[in-house]
């Protein structure tokens, strides 16, 4: 008899405790932190669309309030999470590593090559984005190349990611580079001379290498030139072969000069639109690290079908611009209206080409408060959308930085499609799929600046958006 109440004792002992951590953890709860670092990433796949991101997820173990504020302790753990483009729901997500175990930040996304989330999480990773199942990782990379084997980096500015060729530079703990396939996740040596060379690059480079040959033929002819003269006062050429041979060397020498003339000139085109190139690789680049100011994710002009648009007060309208060039929107109180203008080259024989502006022509009288043309970040170039040719303009709400920011869709008359409130003073990230308009926002105090408790995706069609609350981890209704 003793014994049964013995076991029945612990049995409610146990029960109790464990209602009392339940009940605890339900009041921690409250204090848990859930958000997205950006920048997001998006995969489609037969006709299916994703958005991949790393959820940073911290557990609170305790909090305190003293004097109106709360300070609390946080077990934080970086998840990979995959949400459905066009409905916003959450379909996976996927622990990934605790806090403890990154030894170097930041962690962040960083290229989607191949198909696949390539990640750095304490180390590189990557993830199948509509499965989640893990592709590469430190370990998988070594068997894959057992030259890296205990070389690869644990900090992440040794892996930069390439865009333009999906590939990843790893600088090994030897100094060694490595080009890494995200496709095979074969890593092949490279020079350092052979690194980020663009096609640009490369040109310039055999066109320099071609002028100074150039110079070597002029030495030659030179050379055959006084060894003419030398012959003729040894009498040992007719006064006919040595007026010959000084006519041969101005030609060879004209000749040399125009070819020298062409290099040049196309060199310096080429290395104008490398510069223009890399400004824009630089502006993309900057683009995907953390919260945008306004004025850096939209531009006041652009140009479409062969004609300049822009967005213009009655400011701009006094001090017009003739030569085209992109610039942002900063006066918070400008009232911008919507104009365009015909264009036309100013030098079509130089690469870089020049547009010159004609007079604009107000289009409407529709006003947008701080109007700009969104850029499509993938590009750094405003967006431009598919179907009904136009834009998507961003405005604010009501002036100052705490106005949220407005979207228009608008075709190229002016006409307006739809209008929508993201109620965001920022965006975090913002995708354009074509399709769809993806941002990443932040409306929740809890959250650290760069990182997201909101994901808005929003339908290009009627300007219908869904929802999703990382914090929260559920759906939002407007």
């Amino acid at each position: 008899m003793v014994k049964k109440y013995t076991i029945t004792g612990v049995i409610i002992l146990v029960a109790i405790i464990a209602g009392v951590i339940l009940l605890l953890r339900g009041c921690l709860a409250g204090y848990d932190e859930r958000s997205a670092i950006s920048p997001a990433l998006f995969f489609e796949k037969g006709g299916k669309g994703i958005v991949f991101s790393i959820v940073k997820y911290g557990k609170a173990t305790s909090y305190k309030s003293n004097g109106g504020s709360t300070y609390k302790s946080l077990s934080t753990n970086y998840f990979i999470q995959a949400n459905d483009a066009e409905t916003g729901e959450l379909i996976d997500n996927k622990k990934i590593k605790h806090n403890s175990d990154v030894k170097f930040h930041p962690v962040t996304s960083m290229g989607s090559g191949n198909g696949k989330a390539w990640v750095f999480i304490g180390e590189l990773l990557a993830y199948d984005p509509f499965t989640l199942e893990k592709f590469a990782d430190k370990e998988i990379i070594e068997l894959k190349n057992p030259q890296l084997k205990g070389k690869m980096p644990d900090e992440k500015t040794y892996y930069v990611y390439n865009n333009a060729t999906d590939e990843i530079l790893i600088t090994a703990t030897d100094g060694v580079k490595y080009s890494l396939s995200t496709g095979s996740l074969v890593a092949t040596a490279i020079n350092e001379a052979d690194i980020a060379k663009s096609p640009l690059e490369a040109k310039i480079k055999e066109l320099k290498k071609n002028e100074a040959g150039l110079e070597d033929k002029y030495k030659a002819y030179y050379e055959r030139f006084r060894a003419f003269n030398k012959l003729y006062s040894e009498k040992k050429i007719s006064y006919a072969a040595y007026i010959d041979s000084g006519r041969n060397f101005n030609r060879q020498q004209d000749s040399i000069s125009t070819m020298k003339r062409n290099f040049n000139n196309e060199i310096r085109d080429l290395e104008n639109l490398k510069d223009a190139d890399k400004n824009r690789q630089r502006q993309v680049e900057d683009m995907t690290r953390g919260s945008k100011s306004y004025s850096a994710i939209c531009t006041a002009v652009d140009t479409f079908n062969g004609k300049w648009y822009g967005l213009l007060s009655n400011a701009d309208l006094e001090k017009p611009e003739g030569r085209f060039r992109y610039r942002a929107v900063y006066t918070e109180t400008a009232r911008n209206k919507m104009y365009t203008a015909p264009v036309r080259i100013k030098d079509s024989t130089i690469k870089t080409v020049e547009l010159l502006i004609g007079e604009p022509q107000q289009l409407n009288d529709a006003v947008y408060l701080q109007g700009g043309f969104l850029l499509n970040k993938a590009n750094a170039l405003p967006v431009h959308t598919k179907n009904d040719d136009g834009f998507i303009i961003c405005y604010r709400e009501k002036v100052g930085n705490e106005g949220n920011i407005m979207l228009a869709r608008v075709d190229l008359a002016g006409n307006t499609k739809w209008t929508f409130n993201t109620k965001l003073k920022d965006l975090t990230d913002w995708i354009y799929t074509g399709r769809r308009l993806i941002i990443l926002g932040n409306d929740n105090k809890e959250i650290s600046s760069g990182e997201a408790n909101l994901l808005l995706s929003i339908d290009m069609q009627n300007g219908k958006a869904v929802m999703h609350d990382y914090f929260k981890n559920a759906m939002r209704k407007e």
